[in-house]
């Protein structure tokens, strides 16, 4: 073990690390609201000075997926994914496996310059969780409350902000508006059965009242969907995945099956033929995860498509170094000069500013605690539940400089 790795483990780096970002957060949450100022006389130039400042925050995040972890993203789709990525608005559609797939999400959609615009739909709470939630508030993201009444209204507002966007932006809708679970996925395959619905073998039924106001709202406004199934390989020692995990250095190794389909192919009669619509994509979904748990990968799924490795850019690393050089070393230059000091007042007061930076991390991690995520996929040599055969997953999928382009 590398000195790098022993200090990835230690919890007193952790805490540094934290620091660093509380610091970071605090700051831009600040600067966020000082932008405020500029909403009465210009919504589009809040809109895009917040999209920057939001950037020094997120990409700290995007760091520790790609390059603190070492992680790596693949990606399998054609060349018609890079327009909609960086040309036009967009609606993604993505299956919710475990809670930090929005990470490589995030991470996706830096490497193609389009992290300032990234938009999702979001937990109610979540705009309570200090430095991310306050920042997501800032920003306009729309946050449900898993009640139609309730929400209509708030994805009425996050479909007109996306189509006065300054920039391209793309929203995210999580369909099955929540993380798959065997708990929720019974319920799931129970009201399926009820309806008279194809039940799904590795997805939650997906919620179609959000999706149907939402093609309503972007209807000739916006070109595209772009359809992302996501899934997480199998490395040996299953797919959990916090950010305690990211903290201490383990490497996760994300794909994802994209598909760009027109807005133009969503029926618009009517709100059934727009439910079908979502439910038929479901069931794509649903082929593509069953081929990715038989393989450990999306390669070889669709001969369409080619697979593609996602580079990190050096622009997360800069902030890093810059946020580091600002808050950092200064931090730990007068933590020194305080502990020197043998004051048994400020080393106590140190003490506990570090147990208290220790619990709100704990408390943050929770929120990606996938300890209760689908039991699909974690076995690596055996007969899965939902599935007919018996497979053996690769240790390791085939080389993606083999696929590229």
């Amino acid at each position: 073990m590398t000195l790098l790795d022993r200090l990835k483990k230690s919890t007193l780096f952790h805490i540094y690390y934290f620091a660093v970002f509380v610091i970071s957060g605090l700051l831009v949450n600040t600067l966020q609201v000082v932008t405020l100022l500029c909403w009465p006389f210009s919504k589009s130039l809040y809109r895009l000075v917040n999209a920057y400042l939001i950037y020094f925050l997120w990409a700290q995040l995007v760091f520790l997926v790609t390059t603190y972890s070492g992680s790596e993203i693949f990606i399998h789709c054609d060349e018609r994914f890079s327009t909609a990525m960086t040309q036009d608005h967009a609606l993604l559609l993505m299956n919710h496996i475990v809670d930090l797939d929005w990470m490589a999400a995030f991470c996706v959609a830096e490497i193609y310059g389009q992290l300032f615009s990234a938009k999702c739909f979001l937990k109610s709470d979540l705009k309570y969780v200090p430095l991310i939630g306050w920042g997501f508030y800032l920003l306009e993201m729309p946050f449900l409350k898993r009640d139609f009444v309730q929400d209509r209204e708030q994805i009425v507002e996050a479909v007109k902000m996306i189509t006065e966007f300054p920039m391209p932006a793309k929203l995210c809708l999580f369909s099955e508006g929540t993380r798959f679970t065997p708990e929720k996925y019974e319920k799931s395959k129970k009201f399926a059965l009820e309806k008279g619905l194809p039940v799904l073998k590795h997805h939650l039924m997906p919620r179609t009242k959000g999706f149907c106001i939402a093609i309503e709202g972007l209807k000739a406004r916006v070109p595209s969907i772009i359809d992302i199934t996501a899934g997480i390989e199998d490395n040996g020692e299953g797919v959990k995945c916090t950010v305690f995990d990211l903290l201490k250095g383990k490497k996760v190794t994300f794909h994802g099956y994209i598909k760009v389909r027109a807005m133009d192919e969503v029926p618009s009669g009517s709100e059934k033929e727009m439910s079908d619509y979502l439910h038929a994509l479901y069931q794509e979904k649903d082929k593509a995860m069953d081929y990715f748990y038989k393989h450990n990968t999306f390669y070889g799924f669709d001969d369409n498509v080619k697979q593609h490795y996602m580079a990190p850019r050096i622009q997360p690393t800069l902030v890093m170094i810059f946020w580091h050089l600002l808050f950092g070393i200064p931090t730990l230059y007068y933590l020194s000069l305080l502990l020197w000091s043998g004051s048994l007042l400020t080393i106590s007061a140190s003490v506990l500013v570090a147990l208290f930076l220790q619990m709100l991390l704990q408390q943050m991690s929770l929120l990606t605690d996938t300890s209760h995520a689908s039991a699909y996929g974690s076995q690596r040599v055996g007969v899965k539940e939902g599935m007919d055969e018996e497979v053996t997953i690769p240790k390791r999928i085939p080389s993606a400089s083999s696929c590229q382009d």
